[in-house]
């Protein structure tokens, strides 16, 4: 009998005995669990998966860090499983190589939906698919969904040089440009200038934009 091996990053452990509970219905699937994305990483499966499912709303690393690294292989194919809703996370999911997207609620159908997806198919929630029909039509959001190259994926890491990485890492923690000012004995304005710049090579131009920006492509 072939062997399905199938993964499942959930920090809920409750959900994540439902969904164990749901697979081994199927003697043939063979199923490895991790609760976060960095046990994911420091404990990887043995061998290939056969399809990794995943929600986004982890601890720590968050589900969308696991897929920029996780489907670096393309043959690799991965299930969103997840209550998260916005546009910027499901869009970003599918950009990054998710082959279906599906809500928490829906795993009278998972086993169906698994197979589709090992089959070579795609698998979306019918108000996703709405979400991203609507996006089609709307040359902004279409952008989103644009696929990501390879150069793309490490654009957010290249583009800045080490100065502007450690203000950025700042920010992130919280400094103000008074204390970056003081840390790098440099002026505020000086500081402020460098923000803009971070602001012009991220196109972005408010800093709840660029703290997205910043973790979509892995600065932090």
């Amino acid at each position: 009998m072939n062997v399905t091996k199938i993964g499942i990053i959930e920090d809920n452990p409750a959900y994540l005995e439902s969904l164990v509970s749901v697979l081994k219905t199927n003697d043939s699937i063979s199923i490895t669990t991790w609760n976060s994305a960095e046990a994911f990483e420091t404990n990887p499966p043995n061998g290939e998966l056969q399809l990794l499912i995943l929600d986004i709303g982890l601890p720590g690393a968050s589900g969308i860090d696991v897929l920029k690294k996780y489907h670096t292989v393309d043959v690799r194919k991965s299930l969103v499983i997840s209550s998260l809703q916005t546009d910027d996370v499901i869009f970003a999911a599918i950009k990054l190589g998710a082959s279906g997207y599906i809500w928490k609620s829906e795993l009278d159908s998972l086993l169906e939906t698994i197979q589709t997806i090992l089959d070579g198919g795609s698998v979306i929630s019918p108000s996703i698919a709405t979400k991203v029909l609507l996006a089609f039509r709307n040359p902004e959001l279409k952008q989103k969904l644009e696929p990501i190259s390879n150069n793309q994926k490490e654009f957010g890491l290249e583009v800045l040089s080490p100065r502007e990485r450690q203000i950025l890492e700042l920010i992130i923690e919280g400094d103000s440009p008074q204390q970056i000012a003081q840390l790098f004995g440099t002026t505020i304005g000086t500081v402020r200038q460098q923000i803009k710049t971070i602001y012009k090579k991220l196109q972005v131009n408010t800093r709840v934009q660029m703290l997205k920006k910043a973790r979509f492509f892995g600065i932090f």
